[in-house]
């Protein structure tokens, strides 16, 4: 990944201060399995109590923070309105968006540091250390963000996309023949291969880890990839 010199000053400063980055948004959902491009865009969890410090590097190195008129949101997490944002390169045409570094509270998440994973050398390509999730940490994670909205917020609707293609992917053979997917009819049968893939699907989820209390996503996840619910009837805001 090619980063201008401030950029690079910016996050070689982070890992000097021992500033713990948590990939989120398509690097960790590609990382997951979803086909998704990731841009040059670096999206991290930090630490809440972290968050003031790396506004201060930022400020030092020349870095302002963008409001949406001047940076438009890109992500879902940039609706949250909790993030730092910060303009890393203007884009080249005026179809491109601006390339960003966005910074959000780990705790928007529900995600502790001891969820995470530091990603190995050969993983990262960034010259500071990187941490990552499993795939139930970041499901369980965008589930707590989604019960936290309203139902038909474009926040809401984004995040349970991203569960969607995450769990589709990271669980079940997406791949097909030809040249389109030719969607089958909901009252077709599954195939052996399907019923199998299920089953296997369905037992992981049984021996995720939940924090006391969260039992329940467990529950509403098994519900919504087995059809018995959409993912669209998870819990929301003033239900």
């Amino acid at each position: 990944m090619s980063l201008p010199s401030e950029t690079i000053r910016l996050i070689e400063q982070l890992e000097l201060h021992n500033i713990l980055l948590v990939e989120w948004e398509n690097a960790l959902f590609n990382r997951l399995g979803c086909p998704l491009i990731v841009h040059s865009d670096l999206v991290f969890l930090v630490p809440d109590e972290q968050l003031p410090i790396v506004e201060k590097l930022a400020a030092e190195i020349g870095f302002h923070a963008a409001g949406r008129e001047i940076l438009p949101p890109k992500y879902p997490s940039e609706e949250s309105n909790q993030s730092l944002r910060y303009i890393i390169q203007n884009p080249s045409n005026i179809c491109s968006r601006a390339s960003r570094v966005v910074l959000l509270p780990l705790s928007w998440t529900g995600v502790s540091p001891n969820d995470v994973i530091r990603l190995s050398d050969a993983e990262n390509s960034l010259p500071c250390s990187v941490y990552t999730m499993p795939v139930s940490v970041a499901c369980t994670a965008l589930v707590r963000i989604a019960s936290r909205e309203k139902r038909g917020s474009k926040l809401r609707m984004e995040v349970i996309g991203a569960l969607c293609s995450i769990m589709a992917y990271h669980f079940f053979d997406m791949s097909y023949e030809g040249d389109y997917y030719e969607i089958p009819p909901d009252d077709q049968e599954l195939s052996e291969k399907e019923v199998l893939e299920m089953s296997n699907a369905v037992n992981n989820l049984k021996e995720w880890e939940m924090k006391e209390g969260e039992e329940w996503i467990r529950d509403e996840l098994i519900k919504a990839m087995t059809g018995a619910t959409s993912y669209d009837d998870l819990p929301c805001k003033n239900d």
